[in-house]
């Protein structure tokens, strides 16, 4: 990961050098600092496993009527602050409100922190850099950060001021208060081991 030149690097300037970074880079803001990372593509194992929370958290929010907002992943651009800025991607979000709803479908980004953000572990992932974004994230306002290890099958959830909960395969994850009523296996949140 490489930081670029200091300055306070704002929204409009972000959009602005993402649109002309070269193919292959992936531009965040951390603290208001550009930063440069090389765009890798994932495993069938880290992706399968993206869209299997996602499709999980979506069924959820669906079933939800008394809950207005968005499920996104795919590394979704999302302004979690504005002072110092932080724009980061997500994996896999849980965004709550009207204005979230509304940038899902006609928005460039989303604007605040998710409810909660999901990090699948990858190969590159250092513990260092698990350990900064948990507290990058839940400092922004986070209210739950997912890390999913995709070998190990589990997931733990962190929060402020809280203890971690950590979730085996054979566990149920549930997410309250922050994500009422959810009630999921840990198990089928990870591709089904094949049977022959």
């Amino acid at each position: 990961m490489s930081t670029a030149a200091a300055g306070t690097v704002t929204l409009a300037e972000f959009l602005r050098l993402e649109a002309e970074a070269p193919e292959g880079v992936m531009l965040e803001v951390i603290n208001g600092e550009l930063v440069e990372r090389p765009m890798t593509t994932r495993n069938a194992r880290h992706s399968s496993t993206i869209m299997r929370i996602g499709h999980q958290l979506i069924d959820w929010l669906d079933s939800r009527s008394n809950l207005i907002g968005a499920i996104s992943g795919g590394e979704a651009r999302c302004r979690m602050r504005q002072s110092p800025e932080l724009i980061v991607g997500l994996d896999v979000a849980y965004f709550q409100g009207l204005e979230h709803a509304q940038a899902a479908v006609s928005g460039d980004f989303f604007d605040g922190p998710p409810v909660a953000a999901v990090e699948v572990l990858s190969a590159t992932d250092t513990h260092e850099d698990v350990v900064d974004r948990i507290r990058l994230f839940l400092e922004a306002g986070v209210k739950q950060v997912w890390i999913v290890d995709p070998d190990l099958r589990n997931i733990t959830i962190h929060r402020a001021n809280d203890d971690a909960t950590f979730f085996a395969a054979r566990h149920t994850l549930t997410a309250e208060p922050e994500l009422p009523g959810l009630a999921v296996p840990v198990e089928s949140l990870f591709p089904p081991r094949p049977t022959i």
